[in-house]
């Protein structure tokens, strides 16, 4: 009998062998050369000195970093704060049997299969200044022009609005998943009991649909903090620094500034922001 299960697990093992190995060369191996990176330094002659952790302090003490840290988060939380409640509303709304929700489930899922970089050059036509429909609206309330990605706030509300945009049908789409595998006696017998809406959401489909939301949470967090290619396609971090977030700035030392030991330290330091996250996130999933 164990030497069956010995020989199950060993099956096992080597058919996860392929998989493991790609997962090393494209994972683990990249994780490693960027953090043996970030213990040198590069000179302009192509000398490499070794310095050690020089580069994290240089960068935990340098005040255009620490603010490229708070960006993230704001960027991060912005993005989730906005689109957790409108993914459980549309989840809500695509899993009642009402007539033409395959149909929204499909148009859900266009700004998700969209080229970010298009989705990009669509969010500056509509806030260009000229011609862009929300740019002519906050014109007409406000009395005056708004040039939205000259201005700090809003280039940083333009840019959670596009992660928002671009976060909310994988969210809504994967949380609808969960409440279509809750039965609906469930429902019926609360409605029974005399609960309306709302407590049937926070006694039933909130608890159980938790460990698909601290999935999304995860997953949203983690993408929203590597991105770098819709950011600097609309704002370049601009103006100013009031939108460039780790990734942004990663991308900026590495491949304009060709300073890839710091770079290789940010992306280190990003790692570590993500794992934070995770910790988190797996704190709260164990707690309830």
């Amino acid at each position: 009998m164990i030497k069956n299960k010995h020989q199950e697990q060993a099956q096992a093992y080597a058919m996860l062998s392929p998989m493991l190995l790609l997962l090393a060369i494209f994972l683990i191996s990249p994780m490693v050369t960027g953090l043996i990176m970030s213990l040198y330094k590069t000179s302009l002659s192509g000398i490499t000195t070794f310095v050690g952790l020089r580069n994290f302090k240089l960068l935990l003490t340098e005040e255009r970093f620490l603010t490229n840290l708070r960006l993230t988060i704001i960027y991060v939380i912005g993005n989730i704060s906005i689109s957790l409640p409108l993914a459980y509303v549309l989840a809500m709304l695509i899993t009642k049997k009402l007539r033409g929700a395959t149909l929204l489930r499909g148009i859900f899922l266009l700004p998700w299969v969209v080229a970010p970089i298009v989705s990009t050059v669509l969010f500056r036509s509509l806030v260009d200044p000229a011609f862009g429909p929300l740019s002519l609206l906050l014109e007409k309330i406000s009395g005056k022009q708004i040039v939205m990605l000259a201005d700090p706030f809003w280039a940083m509300g333009t840019i959670i609005f596009h992660s928002v945009w671009r976060s909310l049908p994988f969210m809504a789409l994967f949380l609808a998943s969960g409440m279509t595998m809750i039965p609906r006696e469930t429902y019926e017998a609360a409605r029974v009991d005399g609960a309306g809406r709302w407590k049937q959401f926070t006694s039933i489909t909130f608890p159980l649909t938790r460990i698909h939301l601290i999935i999304i949470l995860l997953t949203i967090s983690l993408w929203t903090m590597q991105d770098a290619e819709t950011i600097y396609a609309m704002t370049e971090g601009g103006p100013g620094y009031s939108t460039e977030v780790i990734a942004v700035r990663m991308f900026k030392e590495s491949f304009i500034n060709f300073n890839l030991n710091n770079g290789a330290a940010m992306g280190i330091l990003l790692l570590l922001l993500g794992a934070t996250f995770m910790f988190i996130y797996t704190r709260i999933s164990e707690k309830d």
